[in-house]
């Protein structure tokens, strides 16, 4: 987190954020999110989902072909991040944004995580790296982008497509600290599908 501090200056303090969440398979109940034992329902009308907000059933209903993946996401994008938007982050950055997102916040189907990984790939400016390695100790195939001088990596595990690990890492000096600075690190340990919220899979 950035912070000013007394001085006037600002100060990057580290903070570790270890979250479950659960989300239900067709969006009919409101996501239950717990941090430190403690049970939250996130805010929010319960719905089928979409791709800020997505449910097990709408990733299962996206496109498995990764073309035809990444058109609906950049649609998508173009729409709001496109000329003639307020837009800093481009339709490139975005689409790429949202591929995070999904692969991040929901428990996706494996051939929609492949495909997500695979449409990923097809974006302008995006890097794979054959073998990486996350801070687990985990093998995978790492796919990356660089954005206003921050570099955005995630490692998927080769075999089934699932991300493992997201980091965000400067490339150039900024207010956040030096070139080589990790901003952000999220590993990702588990999941799956349960009867019922608040359950391990």
């Amino acid at each position: 987190m950035l912070s000013e501090t007394k001085a006037g200056g600002m100060e990057l303090s580290r903070e570790n954020e270890g979250m479950e969440q659960w989300t239900s398979v067709d969006g009919s109940e409101r996501t239950l999110q717990r941090k430190d034992d403690s049970d939250v329902l996130l805010p929010g009308t319960p719905g089928r989902g979409n791709l800020n907000s997505p449910t097990y059933e709408f990733l299962d209903a996206l496109p498995t072909d990764p073309d035809a993946l990444l058109k609906r996401i950049s649609d998508d994008a173009e729409a709001n991040h496109g000329a003639g938007s307020d837009s800093t982050t481009g339709p490139h950055q975005e689409a790429f944004v949202t591929i995070g997102d999904l692969l991040r916040n929901g428990a996706a189907p494996p051939d929609t995580s492949a495909a997500l990984y695979r449409a990923a790939a097809l974006i302008p400016g995006v890097d794979v790296v054959s073998d990486a390695v996350d801070a687990a100790g985990r093998h995978g195939v790492a796919v990356a982008r660089t954005h206003d001088g921050e570099r955005t990596e995630w490692i998927f595990d080769e075999s089934t497509a699932r991300l493992l690990r997201e980091r965000t890492v400067l490339v150039e000096d900024n207010a956040w600290g030096k070139s080589g600075t990790v901003v952000t690190s999220v590993a990702l340990v588990d999941s799956g599908i349960v009867d019922e919220a608040g359950q391990k899979p």
